[in-house]
């Protein structure tokens, strides 16, 4: 795609111009996945300068192509190089992403982790665009993106715990079957119609138990898109490392002591995108509803909806949004400086636009 040396990014701010290249040379690794195909998505819709897009996939996918702009690009699946690359976006499964990483690495090239293989690592910084200060990106080759909920949590919780603190936040998160990606929500789909059909399903591992037409809830045990210790699942420990990395901790409270105010539970249901949570929040601080509606209202990243607006927010509002929907705020009176309120996001779109703005940031775009 040639350019006439300048470019032209449309991110969350608006439309940004600068001088460069006629563009880069954008690699994707897992680009037939249900993130990979977002990421690429993302980067079409806000006119990122791309002038060679490299995308990576199993040998299942051989033969397809992606599309981006005016040109389809031919899926590889050998093994990676990536000299010469400008951007890689590691959308593999955790088994490989480690890997991709050290050859992108290699090869230096920026290098953003959307696996989730590399959040728990003190030594990659795991960040939010919104949330996350321009220097924390800037000087990095590597940094990782935060995956599953803990990036919506993470943008309708800060407001608030910056300024009223954190005593403790119960959440139960009902989950998509993209929470699996592609074969998730393929499950889903031939679950569904053999059901309507009155025929068996196919036979799957995807997920521990059927999932169309019912809602189950599951435990911490590790997959490729969640690995957690023991006592937290990753969503947590995301969760709290944000927080505690945005400053929002309260004085010297470490990742691992906020984690312990954390309490989680996960229920499976039968969605095919977005996420949807019931937040209860108790702070450190005396907190007003006026206040709370005020400071969400303004939050990066984050759209209130109004009580007036019926009973959303819902998943299929949020559907394809980059946006964090939250409503239904109200007091909590069974609880010292309570608040309830339900946080409704498509965390897949939500976490390749965090990648491409990190990406913007690294490369200056902005």
């Amino acid at each position: 795609m040639p350019g006439d040396g300048r470019f032209r990014y449309r991110g969350a701010g608006g439309i940004v111009s600068g001088e460069g290249s006629s563009g880069l040379r954008v690699a994707i690794v897992g680009a037939t996945g249900a993130l990979g195909r977002e990421i690429v998505d993302v980067l079409e819709s806000r006119s990122f300068p791309v002038s060679d897009l490299v995308p990576f996939a199993s040998d299942d996918s051989l033969g397809e192509d992606v599309e981006f702009g005016d040109h389809a690009f031919p899926i590889r699946s050998e093994p990676p190089s990536f000299r010469g690359i400008d951007l890689v976006f590691v959308c593999s499964p955790q088994a490989v992403a480690l890997e991709v990483v050290r050859e992108a690495l290699r090869a230096e090239a920026f290098c953003i982790d959307c696996s989730g293989s590399l959040a728990g690592s003190a030594e990659v910084p795991l960040l939010v665009a919104a949330l996350s200060p321009p220097a924390s990106v800037l000087g990095a080759p590597l940094v990782t993106s935060p995956a599953g909920p803990s990036l919506s949590w993470a943008l309708s919780l800060s407001p608030l715990v910056e300024a009223f603190g954190l005593r403790h936040v119960a959440m139960t998160v009902l989950r998509s079957t993209a929470r699996a990606g592609r074969s998730g929500i393929d499950v889903l789909s031939q679950e569904t119609l053999s059901l309507l059909g009155q025929y068996e399903a196919p036979e799957s591992d995807v997920f521990a138990m059927p999932v169309a037409f019912d809602c189950t809830p599951f435990g911490p045990r590790p997959t490729d898109n969640e690995a957690g210790s023991e006592s937290h699942p990753a969503a947590v420990r995301d969760l709290a490392r944000l927080l505690a990395a945005g400053g929002v901790s309260q004085g010297e409270v470490t990742a691992a002591e906020l984690a312990d105010r954390i309490s989680l539970q996960r229920v499976q249901v039968p969605t095919f995108v977005s996420d949807l949570s019931a937040v209860c929040l108790a702070t450190e601080k005396k907190l007003d509803l006026d206040s709370a509606l005020e400071r969400l209202a303004k939050a990066p990243g984050v759209e209130l909806v109004e009580a007036d607006a019926g009973a959303g927010p819902s998943m299929r509002e949020a559907a394809g949004r980059d946006v964090v929907l939250v409503g239904q705020v109200r007091a909590d009176a069974a609880r010292e400086n309570g608040l309830q309120f339900w946080v409704a996001a498509d965390t897949v779109r939500l976490a390749a636009a965090n990648a491409v703005d990190l990406a913007a940031t690294r490369l200056r775009l902005h």
